[in-house]
This record gives C-alpha cells, structure tokens and sequence, in this order.
C-alpha cells in the first residue's frame, strides 16, 4: 500500500514540475515567434493553472486515501486530457514546429524541445497508469459488532 501512495506522490510531485516545463517551452516558443514579450507569462500561467489541479489532487490522495479516494475519477479525466490535449498537439502538426528548437547544451549533448515534449509524455503516461491502477480503500460503512 505504501508503494501506491509513494507512486501517486511522486506523480503529483511530476505534476508540479511539468506544469513550469511547459509554461516554460512555451514561453520559449512565444519569443522565438516574435510574440512573446515580458507580459506573456502571466497569461500562460493564468491559461494552465488548472492543470495544478492534478497535482494537488494527486498529492491529496497519496497522504489521506480514505477521505479523498472517491476523487481518483476526476484525476483519471484530467490525466486523459492533458494527454489527449498533447497528442492533438502531435497530430496537428503544431509540434513539429519547435520540435528542433533547442532547449539546453551541455558541450556536445543537445536537448531539443521534442526530446522534452516526449519525455513529459512518457512520464504523464506512468503517471496514468498509476491512477488507473489505483484502487479505492473499502470503508466498513457497518457499525462494529460486540
């Protein structure tokens, strides 16, 4: 059981960092555009605040099951559609366009936007297979009996 919560915690955790990964390419995106000056931060966290909403839910979960167990429905739907969201984005095309844009170097090794955009989709992958997997704790609803 404590395998479960520890999954659902660092997936909550995962949550929290992916939020500012991707406010942060897409800042990234808006400037190399041309479009993106110092006001366009606060819009884009205005825009993606509720994905914080899994984070908090997930890290909820992990720390008091029994009172937040019947949430993990709602987390399931916005894991799903932060992915289906992502996956609209690769079908689209729109991905290709920052896909080679490079994020970070570190001598000869090269971190390309793609590269982070599929790495943050592998682990919202682990991350629902860890909701999907989770199992509501069975309350006894039965008064006990002497």
């Amino acid at each position: 059981m404590a395998v479960r919560h520890a999954f659902i915690l660092a997936g909550s955790l995962w949550e929290t960092a992916r939020f500012f990964i991707v406010i942060s390419l897409l800042a990234q995106l808006f400037r190399a555009a041309g479009n993106g000056g110092p006001g366009i931060i606060p819009w884009l966290l205005l825009g993606g605040s509720g994905n914080l909403l899994v984070a908090v839910g997930g890290f909820m979960l992990s720390l008091f099951p029994e009172r937040y167990g019947e949430m993990i429905g709602f987390l399931r739907l916005g894991k799903l559609l932060s992915l289906f969201s992502f996956l609209l984005l690769m079908l689209s095309g729109a991905a290709l366009i920052s896909a080679r844009t490079e994020v970070l170097q570190i001598g000869p090794v090269v971190l390309s936007q793609g590269a982070v955009l599929f790495a943050v989709f592998i682990f919202d992958l682990l991350f629902l297979a860890a909701l999907i997997g989770w199992r509501p704790e069975k309350r006894s609803s039965l008064p006990a009996v002497p």
